[in-house]
């Protein structure tokens, strides 16, 4: 974990170079810092300014890339325990900047220009002014401040990029509202007492299983999702219902891993027969050794589902509301908090036609849903998406199970994301 840390600020240096010979520097950094989340610069200023261009899928490997040893391997003929060396670096989009500025000496300048960091470190040798450096980093919250930053400008950010663990809490919340649910969350009041009255209303367990890929720029985002729920229903009014959720999701970033999971509970309130507003809280908790991240999340939502029924087919709208703030969470001698945020508002229509499969009644929907944040805004602040489910008739509140799969695509600034979900209540 403490070579974790230090590779998580040196990776932090947000930009990326161009490979190149007797340059001071070769990078470009607006046209890479959304390419990969790791990507490294290292000038041999004594080596007539030798330049070389470094990628990484972890901060673990980034770090590793910028001790002497490592360095040698890029310098042909170099001595790196006494070269001048200046590196610079993309860290999910924050540029940062590391010099040995001296000839044969071990002083490190660090610098974060957008964080208006800049500190000096001399130790033994240079690697031993990296470890220093690593102790400020782990004694400080500059981890809390760099994950801030990212959480606002970078597509990869474990807490608002894509994948992460504000945008999965917000999904999460508006599914439960209206789209991820076994029956219609808003009835007729008559057709749920009716399936009561039967003694056909049992309580349900959910599990389900989501895959989604997005490509960014030249590193793919893969995204597994294990939404497991249990649905207590009233024995009166089977449409008034309490959900116990807990959502594990996982994600591969370019190699880089990341895992977060969460407990919410939710609580489906009929106002009418056509409208039903559910209430959400829920606190969540993201780490990823790669990225070097860890934090906590709280959040609450209220979400509202309307139904206007037609002929031959229902027509929902749903709309939803959420805030969602990180907070601070530890692991081992570590704690950060990135203090972030945000509001999020998801609005959409799904349209839900009844349809018969093999002598089956089953329920076809399609729906296309809005998403945009307020406050701390993500780096890609709204997206749009659509999709198409096939599953078991919502409508039959005295069904023993219930299932359903679709696909759906969505769009943003990060890219373009295919999705394919599998849900099933028991």
């Amino acid at each position: 974990m403490r070579k974790n840390i230090a590779a998580m600020v040196v990776v932090a240096t947000g930009g990326v170079f161009m490979a190149g010979s007797a340059a001071a520097t070769c990078l470009n950094f607006d046209s890479v810092k959304t390419e990969r989340p790791y990507s490294l610069s290292i000038t041999d200023v004594t080596l007539n300014g030798t330049c070389q261009f470094v990628t990484e899928s972890t901060a673990q490997g980034f770090i590793d890339t910028l001790r002497t040893t490592s360095l040698s391997r890029w310098f042909t003929g170099a001595n790196t325990n006494t070269d001048q060396i200046t590196a610079e670096a993309s860290f999910n989009s924050l540029f940062v900047t590391l010099k040995f500025d001296t000839q044969g000496g071990t002083h490190l300048k660090f610098q974060i220009p957008s964080l208006n960091i800049a500190k000096d470190f001399t130790g033994q040798t240079r690697d031993e002014s990296i470890d220093m450096l690593e102790d400020y980093l782990k004694k400080e919250n500059v981890i809390g401040d760099i994950m801030n930053y990212q959480a606002k400008n970078s597509p990869f950010s474990p807490i608002t990029g894509e994948g992460g663990l504000i945008p999965s809490a917000l999904g999460s919340d508006f599914g439960s509202s209206i789209t991820d649910v076994a029956t219609n969350v808003a009835a007729p009041a008559a057709l749920a007492k009716e399936a009561s009255l039967d003694g056909k209303t049992s309580n349900l367990m959910g599990v389900g299983a989501s895959y989604s890929s997005t490509k960014i720029n030249s590193t793919t985002v893969k995204s597994i999702n294990l939404p497991l729920s249990y649905t207590f229903r009233n024995d009166i009014d089977p449409r008034r219902q309490l959900v116990l959720q807990l959502p594990i999701t996982y994600i591969d970033t370019g190699g880089a891993k990341t895992v977060h999971a969460g407990f919410g509970v939710a609580y489906r309130f009929p106002m009418s027969d056509n409208w039903t507003l559910t209430p959400n809280v829920k606190y969540s908790v993201v780490g990823s050794e790669d990225l070097a991240s860890v934090a906590s999340l709280y959040s609450a939502s209220i979400g509202s589902a309307y139904i206007i029924p037609f002929q031959g087919f229902d027509l929902a709208i749903g709309n939803m509301l959420g805030i969602y703030k990180t907070g601070k969470f530890s692991a081992g001698d570590y704690s950060f908090n990135p203090s972030v945020t945000t509001t999020g508002m998801r609005n959409g229509i799904m349209l839900l036609q009844p349809v018969t499969v093999k002598g089956t009644k089953m329920s076809l929907e399609y729906s296309l849903i809005d998403t945009r944040y307020f406050g701390d805004k993500p780096f890609a602040d709204n997206s749009q998406e659509i999709g198409i489910t096939l599953g078991t008739n919502k409508s039959a509140f005295s069904a023993r199970s219930f299932l359903r799969a679709g696909l759906g695509y969505a769009t943003s600034k990060n890219g373009d994301t295919w999705k394919i979900n599998f849900g099933y209540w028991f």
